[in-house]
């Protein structure tokens, strides 16, 4: 997966989370992408966890 792609289901992922009025900001504070809007390892962790369906690893990345 590219980085676009993966920056996009972080900021998709942001929003659904209730972050719709600046879903970048909020993945950048979450440290999911850096100043540059790139996936973190952190943000790709996520969407790593998304795609299989670890709730564990996502309430784990988001709490």
């Amino acid at each position: 997966m590219s980085h676009c792609e993966t920056s996009s289901r972080i900021v998709a992922f942001a929003s659904q989370c209730g972050a719709a009025q600046n879903p970048i900001a909020a993945a950048r504070s979450r440290g999911w992408l850096d100043e540059k809007g790139r996936p973190t390892r952190d943000g790709r962790v996520l969407v790593d966890a998304l795609g299989r369906n670890v709730a564990y690893g996502v309430y784990r990345l988001v709490g």
